[in-house]
């Protein structure tokens, strides 16, 4: 499955405090414009966006890999054993763990890999204090399919004209 994107590096400034350095892939629509996680077009093709849990509390070292940056492919593997949720699907990028699947997802995604339907899971952004600093967590892209890739949004002639990026004329 392939899903358009565009890249940005921006600060997000949390309602709670602080500032978090935020890089990656965004989702688009065909016509350029940004789509929520619950957007219609998101949803109706089975899509999810999460945040890896645990990932910089249990899996730092894992985290700071190339494995883990933006567009890298993640792997999903079912922990059904797992004492603290049956519906448990941990999450590899490089074949270090990087965190797990947020329990709420994991829910809806257990029985469908359970069922044998394959899901596939990409690196979506990255957070981190600042450029410098080291990652503190990522956000994913899920989909219901054997593999999920990112195509970068390209403005046609039938698209709304478009600014070009910062810094460029």
């Amino acid at each position: 499955m392939e899903v358009e994107v565009v890249f940005e590096e921006r600060y997000w400034y949390p309602d709670d405090g602080g500032q978090v350095w935020l890089a990656g892939y965004t989702l688009v629509g065909a016509d350029g414009r940004y789509l929520g996680r619950d957007a219609p077009e998101v949803t109706a093709r089975g899509l999810r966006v999460a945040g890896v849990a645990g990932a910089a509390a249990h899996h730092a070292e894992a985290l700071a890999s190339d494995a883990a940056a933006p567009g890298g492919a993640l792997e999903l593997r079912r922990d059904a054993e797992n004492p603290h949720d049956g519906n448990a699907i941990a999450v590899y990028a490089g074949g270090e763990q990087v965190g797990w699947v947020p329990r709420e997802v994991a829910a809806d995604v257990a029985p469908e890999i359970d069922a044998g339907r394959p899901w596939s899971a990409i690196v979506l952004r990255e957070q981190r204090p600042s450029p410098r600093d080291p990652r503190t967590g990522l956000t994913m892209l899920l989909a219901p399919d054997a593999a999920v890739s990112f195509a970068t949004w390209r403005p046609t002639t039938s698209s709304r004209p478009t600014r070009p990026p910062s810094g460029s004329s």
